[in-house]
């Protein structure tokens, strides 16, 4: 699974100058605003969250210190919840995406 489009591909929250500019029945909807945060922060910072279990990854497989079945028993199972991290770190990101783009910027004037 590949992660979605950036923030930036999504239309960004309405700035007050545009929400001046909408018709008397209308208003920006501040949940999309949340999300749209919500999603841009997600995206930024979701490397950090794939790259968790790299160091572990290298230092088991970049020395020798720990060989045999053993080893490469566990190094299979680190190599495995690696990857489930890694699509969990997408669905986050894809979960956030088809929310917002499913929220509509404005909403009815109460």
């Amino acid at each position: 699974m590949a992660a979605p489009p950036p923030p930036g591909s999504l239309p960004p929250p309405l700035d007050s100058a545009a929400a001046t500019r909408l018709p008397a029945t209308e208003q920006p909807n501040p949940a999309y605003r949340e999300l749209y945060q919500a999603y841009a922060d997600a995206y930024g910072s979701i490397g950090r969250l794939r790259r968790a279990l790299d160091p572990a990854v290298r230092t088991l497989g970049g020395t020798d210190a720990w060989l045999g079945p053993e080893a490469r028993q566990w190094g299979g199972r680190l190599d495995a919840e690696r990857a489930t991290l890694h699509k969990a770190a997408d669905t986050i990101l894809w979960d956030l995406y088809d929310r917002l783009s499913a929220t509509r910027r404005t909403i009815p004037r109460v």
